[in-house]
């Protein structure tokens, strides 16, 4: 059996969830499609699909297999393009996942300017606020908003490091007075981003008086009125009037501009975050990946929610 052409057959049936579909797709009949489908999953010994007269849906091992079956092909299409496209040129299918806040507000010009200057590369883009595991899933570049990297051994580029922020609309602040010191967040509503399925209090961590020399971080705990995952619509209700709300900058960065969020305990040090491109096994880096990262760097070394600090690139100790 031609293993490759196999992959390629599986992997149209599952994107189409149809044989006949699939078929159209490779400009071949469905009797080969069939018979290819059929060829692997006797040489796996698994089943791959859950077939019906209406449609052809992939089990969960056959979910599984279609990503590395995909990373496979992906794979086999750059070496295909090395061969013929010139020496370091970006080729194939980049994968990229993202937080959503960041991806909407964020990648739009930057994903914009690569394209154009890529095409040969075909984006997918994956927003989700979930921990991806970047190899496991089929990812090529991962964003991080995060204290430090702790998952698998990765590269991580520093794109930007930022700091947490407390805000609340005009509005709220008139009818339920101004927080003069973290602890003052206790008699505040507060809408926190966290699970609606989660219970007790959340931790927003605030240091010591800017004015104060030195200090630990402390976190103060807050009882929410609101819990949601998604800082877009945290950051909306905010301004809606509903309470205060502690986002990153570049989620409030139009609505502090224009006064709509005001921003709040501004004498206090916040948790700092850092917003990282991350990809794995870096002696393995396409040139697609190693591009596509230099262009996010480059794009938020000018960033106004930027430091001063120059991004950097290191590798993760293995087994840290």
């Amino acid at each position: 059996m031609d293993r490759l052409r196999a992959l390629a057959f599986f992997c149209k049936v599952v994107e189409t969830e149809s044989i006949t579909e699939a078929a159209r797709a490779m400009s071949v009949s469905k009797a080969v499609v069939s018979k290819y489908v059929a060829a692997l999953e006797r040489e796996l010994g698994v089943r791959l699909f859950h077939r019906t007269t209406r449609s052809v849906r992939p089990t969960a091992t056959g979910r599984a297999v279609f990503a590395h079956a995909r990373s496979v092909l992906e794979r086999m299409q750059e070496l295909e393009g090395a061969a013929t496209a010139e020496k370091g040129e970006p080729v194939g299918t980049l994968r990229v996942s993202a937080p959503v806040a960041f991806g909407t507000l964020q990648l739009a010009a930057p994903l914009s300017d690569y394209a154009r200057a890529h095409p040969k590369v075909q984006l997918e883009l994956a927003l989700t606020d979930r921990f991806v595991r970047l190899a496991d899933e089929g990812f090529d570049v991962g964003v991080r908003i995060s204290s430090r990297i702790e998952d698998e051994d990765l590269v991580a580029v520093r794109l930007a490091t930022t700091s947490m922020i407390a805000c609340a609309s005009p509005d709220y602040i008139e009818r339920a007075g101004r927080p003069r010191k973290p602890q003052d967040l206790a008699r505040h509503a507060c809408l926190a981003f966290a699970s609606p399925t989660s219970s007790g209090r959340v931790p927003w961590k605030f240091g010591a008086s800017r004015k104060s020399a030195g200090g630990a971080e402390d976190a103060v705990w807050i009882d929410p009125a609101v819990r949601v995952d998604s800082s877009l619509l945290q950051r909306d209700l905010a301004c809606a009037g509903l309470g205060i709300a502690f986002l990153l900058p570049f989620v409030a960065e139009k609505e502090l501009r224009t006064g709509s969020l005001v921003p709040l305990l501004e004498g206090f040090a916040t948790e700092e975050r850092s917003i990282h491109a991350v990809y794995p096994s870096p002696q393995h880096a396409s040139a697609k990946v190693r591009t596509f990262v230099r262009a996010l760097r480059d794009a938020y070394r000018i960033a106004s929610w930027n430091s001063e600090k120059r991004p950097s690139e290191r590798q993760r100790p293995p087994g840290r």
